[in-house]
């Protein structure tokens, strides 16, 4: 499934996993469907990503091959997929 959507934030999650400090670059995002989520969701950039889309993105639109969808706590969801272009 694909979609587009607009990058509204970007944030660094930090937390202490089993091999250490895990960091994760992540992006907030609009959805610009015509029946749109009413929710801004999340989407975790790769390490591939985050070298070439991370700080850049903000304000921009996004294109997204959306593999998965996972709900976190207190009903956040957040997408994993790929970014297949950024305009």
């Amino acid at each position: 499934m694909t979609g587009r959507f607009q990058v509204i934030g970007e944030r660094v999650e930090s937390f202490t996993g089993k091999r250490g400090k895990v960091e994760q670059h992540i992006v907030s995002l609009l959805d610009q469907d015509k029946n749109a989520m009413l929710n801004t969701v999340d989407y975790v950039l790769s390490e591939e990503e985050k070298s070439k889309h991370s700080g850049k993105c903000v304000g921009k639109i996004v294109e997204l091959a959306i593999t998965a969808a996972t709900v976190l706590f207190g009903g956040r969801l957040r997408l994993s997929g790929r970014i297949l272009a950024v305009s």
